[in-house]
């Protein structure tokens, strides 16, 4: 697909092992970011992990045409992978390899997604950094991904994931959501795992005065002011460009990670073509007002 989108992912955890995997991969019909949270709960989350990317990675790679993309077949056939693995010595022959996945897919015309499990899926208007300095958030960011998750002991449970379970291919059945590009202000998306961000794991406070709150994740405030300074410190936006960026941004949370912390972003050609136009149009008034 020819296409001057950028995109790239990134990957950190302060643990002695990331269990999370990343993917990338561009054709002649689809540009697409992947993200897997190996789940700690399974035995092997990392090869889990691995294996599911892998999977999807060859199967989106050889799509001969963007409208043959089928999300519920490609994720049916990464769990046949892990159910036909087998560990010698284990007394339990399943149950060992368990993931969660996002998958992002850039068309022609639209964003294609398939995903199960938790984390996010950020879809940010080209235009997100116009906002005042008093709104932290811009209001035209929003999560697209509704976890797949329930409450067992105060505590978040899966029942979608990618895993080795035999007896259930139900599981694996990935929610779908397909937006048009916006031609104007253009698209920005951003997936990651649940080390990021996740719906199901917001914290909770109840005021005295304010009644209930909910804290906005500090790792979702850096984002956007990384997010803002790649376009506002790049006289070029590129895939390198923007890997370098997202693995600063990645180095200044860390400190305060404590879950393996996965992300992948995508910026189509319009949000940079409308970057590019306000910049532009912003440094022509400049000069404008030096003149007079």
């Amino acid at each position: 697909m020819e296409s001057k989108s950028i995109f790239a992912s990134a990957t950190i955890t302060n643990k002695s092992e990331n269990q999370d995997s990343k993917g990338e991969i561009i054709s002649n019909f689809l540009n697409a970011v992947l993200v897997a949270d190996g789940l700690g709960s399974y035995k092997y989350a990392k090869q889990a992990s691995n294996l599911v990317i892998e999977s999807l990675s060859k199967q989106l790679e050889n799509i001969e045409n963007s409208s043959y993309l089928d999300f519920a077949k490609c994720f049916k056939t990464a769990k046949e992978k892990l159910v036909k693995l087998e560990k010698e010595g284990e007394k339990d022959s399943e149950n060992l390899y368990g993931t969660t996945v996002i998958v992002l897919v850039e068309t022609e015309k639209t964003i294609k997604i398939g995903y199960v499990g938790n984390g996010a899926i950020w879809h940010i208007r080209g235009n997100f950094n116009e906002f005042h300095d008093v709104y932290l958030f811009p209001w035209n960011a929003v999560n697209l991904l509704n976890p797949h998750s329930i409450s067992e002991k105060g505590k978040e449970a899966l029942y979608r994931l990618i895993s080795d379970y035999k007896n259930d291919y139900n599981e694996c059945i990935p929610t779908e959501v397909e937006i048009k590009k916006d031609r104007q202000q253009g698209d920005i998306f951003m997936i990651c795992t649940d080390g990021i961000y996740s719906e199901d794991q917001h914290k909770i406070f109840t005021h005295r005065e304010k009644g209930i709150l909910i804290q906005y994740e500090k790792t979702m405030q850096k984002f956007f002011e990384h997010l803002k300074n790649f376009f506002k410190n790049n006289s070029e936006y590129t895939n390198e460009g923007l890997e370098t960026a997202l693995n600063i941004y990645l180095n200044e949370i860390k400190p305060d990670l404590d879950d393996d912390a996965t992300l992948g972003v995508l910026i189509t050609q319009n949000a940079i073509d409308y970057q590019i136009s306000k910049r532009q149009t912003n440094e022509n008034n400049t000069d404008n007002q030096i003149k007079e």
